[in-house]
């Protein structure tokens, strides 16, 4: 108790008051916690998008190396 004289319905409605703040910290909190997670749940989305057309990329870039060459070669012999 922080004080000698304080009796025990003002203790108790002290921790009340106390215990009420504390709830409203852990909504607070769990709301928060809520956002952060939709968020990064549309990050990974993004993520994944980027990862998948990063591969294309590299699909189409490895076919085009190995492509390339060959129609020149075409093309020079018809020249």
């Amino acid at each position: 108790m922080a004080a000698t004289n304080m009796t025990v319905a003002e203790y108790r409605a002290e921790n009340t008051a106390r215990l009420v703040k504390l709830e409203e910290r852990q909504i607070s909190i769990f709301k928060t916690l809520q956002r952060i997670e939709t968020h990064i749940e549309k990050i990974n989305g993004q993520v994944q998008e980027n990862k998948t057309n990063l591969a294309k990329i590299g699909t189409v870039g490895s076919i085009g190396i190995l492509v390339v060459p060959v129609i020149v070669s075409i093309i020079m012999r018809l020249v």
